[in-house]
């Protein structure tokens, strides 16, 4: 898997339910983004993804990284984004080896879950 959540904190706010965390890099880049699986942890308690517009990312290292909720919860998608003068506005991160700026990258992770009724 190229992308790894880890889960930092979770919380309930009597309607939905929070999730922090950091995601790691490594391996290679898919083009049209790789996926993010949310599942292993049962604190979420939810089997769909983030509710659409509530599932951020960011990071210290210059790169754009947007999150797309799948149709469940180990189906997300992440894009990477990056700066480049000479390929214009924030082209898609190429195919191939993550660079170590993003391997090396502090990627925050927060998503606002329904919760189970």
């Amino acid at each position: 898997m190229a992308l790894a959540f880890s889960l930092v904190d979770t919380w309930d706010d009597g309607k939905r339910i929070h999730v922090c965390g950091t995601v790691a890099a490594s391996g290679n880049y898919t083009t049209g983004g790789d996926t993010l699986d949310l599942s292993q942890f049962p604190l979420v308690a939810s089997e769909q993804p983030p509710t659409v517009g509530t599932g951020w990312m960011d990071g210290l290292a210059g790169y754009d990284y947007v999150f797309a909720p799948g149709s469940a919860i180990n189906s997300n998608n992440v894009k990477i984004f990056q700066q480049a003068a000479a390929a214009g506005a924030f082209p898609e991160l190429a195919a191939g080896a993550y660079p170590g700026a993003i391997t090396g990258d502090t990627i925050t992770f927060y998503g606002i879950f329904k919760k189970l009724q």
